[in-house]
């Protein structure tokens, strides 16, 4: 029994309670006698990893713990009896009854803290984005000023059980110029949702960004649900949402009058081999019927209620891989969108002086996809164009990133305020500090 009490010593000094931490106040508490069932209890729990001692669980000394000591250990335990088998659940709970005065005191609240703490992390980036954007050399109407801005995402994980967390992301969007927000960017916290599983099957339900393949075919925020089923070398997944991230109209990119419709499909993701990678996407949505206008015109509806788009990927070298993307719609004309992506090395956040290249060749119909990533409007509807870019680690969690591309606008002829393949130039440069 010694050696037992010597070992629970041992645990508390290992937990960083000794010296101070633990000092007796001036009416000190009790001590345990070395005979009592406590020390056994501990040392079980020791013994199983519930909580941790040194390494052969023995301290070279001879002490009694007090109460409060104790008190100390059983708190850390309950703090992690989630990772506690039944006996040692049980085992936990009559040590806390034991010292219910103690942990009520000085112990258990704190310590159910600290593990409410571990169960939430924090994550994000703030960016400054500085973008020289014209079209037939006049400032460009894709975005204007726009995209001279600081900008902070911030999004958080909270474990709610074994199976289940809770999420939240927020978005602040600045110009430079100005102090407004808009749209999503607001800082409120406009995302929220949750993800779990039911036996097999995982679970995503609540307000967020939904992105497929390589966002292609859709790749905006919506309030839905999501399950997937994944197997050892691919995932199915089935959804059902309504877009939220919508224009002044209600528009959805290429889906007119987005908030009167629901999106739902099924996307397959598989690895065919070590080095090839296929993203199917099929889908549909309600027929939006046509919108009227802040101005009083009637903008007809797009006639999109079917679509669907692949891609598939192959890394042909070490350093270089290709991936090939094309969507369509039913919709009457200019009813498909394409890319082709050529990508080598890549930047790795937690390595400075790592780097990626890549280029991306466009076309972008108008009524190609319902609602494609946008990215910040480097890639807008009824578009055919390239992109050439670079992402560089200049620093731990510090990315730096710069593109230049050259579109022609207005492929269709449709859109009346330009001429018809107007040249546009996108010069992009920013800074993504990432904690």
């Amino acid at each position: 029994m010694k050696k037992k009490s010597l070992a629970v010593l041992a645990l508390v000094i290992a937990m960083g309670f000794g010296g101070t931490a633990l000092a007796a106040p001036v009416n000190p508490f009790d001590d345990v006698p070395a005979s009592h069932w406590s020390y056994a209890a501990v040392e079980k729990l020791v013994h199983d990893g519930v909580v941790t001692g040194y390494d052969d669980n023995t301290f070279k000394g001879d002490k009694p713990l007090t109460r409060y000591e104790m008190a100390v250990i059983v708190g850390k335990a309950i703090s992690k009896q989630e990772k506690a088998d039944a006996d040692n659940k049980a085992l936990i709970e009559k040590l806390s009854h034991e010292y219910s005065r103690e942990l009520d005191n000085m112990g258990v609240r704190i310590d159910n803290l600290e593990s409410r703490v571990d169960n939430v992390k924090f994550f994000g980036y703030v960016r400054a984005n500085y973008d020289s954007d014209t079209v037939e050399g006049e400032t460009s109407p894709v975005n204007g000023n726009g995209n001279k801005h600081f900008y902070m995402d911030f999004e958080a994980n909270m474990k709610v059980n074994d199976r289940w967390e809770a999420h939240f992301q927020s978005e602040t969007n600045e110009t430079y110029s100005t102090n407004r927000s808009w749209g999503e960017n607001d800082g409120t916290f406009q995302r929220i949702w949750a993800t779990g599983s039911i036996g097999a099957v995982d679970v995503t339900a609540g307000k967020k960004w939904w992105g497929y393949g390589s966002n292609l075919v859709w790749g905006h925020s919506g309030s839905g649900v999501q399950f997937d089923y994944a197997g050892p070398s691919y995932k199915v997944s089935v959804f059902n949402f309504r877009p939220t991230q919508l224009d002044g109209n209600g528009n959805s990119i290429n889906l007119t009058n987005a908030a009167n419709t629901t999106m739902y499909g099924l996307n397959l993701n598989a690895d065919l081999s070590k080095a090839v990678n296929v993203n199917l996407l099929v889908g549909g949505n309600e027929a939006t019927g046509d919108e009227t206008l802040s101005n009083g015109t009637l903008q007809k509806d797009s006639g999109i209620t079917k679509w669907g788009g692949i891609d598939v990927s192959a890394k042909i070298m070490d350093n270089v891989k290709i991936t090939g993307s094309y969507a369509k719609t039913n919709a009457d004309d200019y009813d498909y969108s394409q890319q082709f992506r050529l990508d080598y090395k890549g930047m790795d956040l937690k390595s400075p002086g790592s780097f990626g290249a890549y280029l991306r060749v466009l076309k972008l119909q108008k009524y190609g996809d319902p609602s494609h990533d946008d990215e910040w409007s480097s890639l807008p509807s009824d578009m055919k164009g390239w992109i050439l870019g670079v992402d560089y680690a200049i620093g731990k969690d510090i990315q730096w990133t710069t593109l230049y591309g050259h579109q022609k606008l207005n492929i269709s002829g449709t859109d009346t305020s330009m001429d018809k393949d107007s040249t546009r130039k996108l010069i992009r440069t920013r800074l993504d500090f990432h904690f």
